[in-house]
């Protein structure tokens, strides 16, 4: 064989066993079933912090109404149990209301953290809708279902 020859079948061979060049393809990111977009993160955290807004608003206008209320407080035996059972019932709903809030306070943490909307029960992800009508809610609507059932 020729110098001529055996370049020719050296490049035929090299050209055969040659890899082709990969094509650049873009991978399409498969969506995460426990991840929500981040404009849903957003409106939910927004929907938080006008909630725990609002909540101390309240929370503060029915203290200084009862401390006003206080101050003025004259009256007889009947009317002094009437209002301390209206301030009983009033001091439950502020219990409710300091729940609610830590739940607000921790729904934004977990907001903040990456892991809002999963179940603590399930470990899956909740529907937007049911954190769209109550955004801290820890539980999707089959654990919550199961929980009153009394499973």
């Amino acid at each position: 064989m020729s110098p001529k020859t055996t370049k020719k079948t050296t490049s035929k061979i090299t050209s055969i066993t040659k890899k082709p060049k990969a094509t650049a393809k873009k991978k399409v990111k498969e969506p995460d079933p426990y991840e929500y977009s981040k404009d849903f993160l957003k409106e939910m955290k927004q929907m938080l912090l006008k909630m725990r807004e609002e909540l101390l608003e309240d929370v503060t206008k029915a203290a200084k109404e009862e401390s006003n209320h206080l101050r003025f407080d004259v009256g007889d035996f009947y009317d002094h149990a009437s209002e301390d059972r209206q301030r009983e019932l009033a001091l439950t709903l502020s219990n409710r209301e300091r729940d609610k809030l830590m739940l607000i306070e921790q729904a934004l943490k977990r907001v903040e953290e990456g892991t809002y909307g999963i179940c603590e029960v399930t470990g899956e992800k909740i529907g937007e809708e049911r954190l769209r009508v109550l955004p801290f809610t820890l539980l999707s609507v089959e654990a919550q279902e199961e929980i009153e059932r009394g499973g």
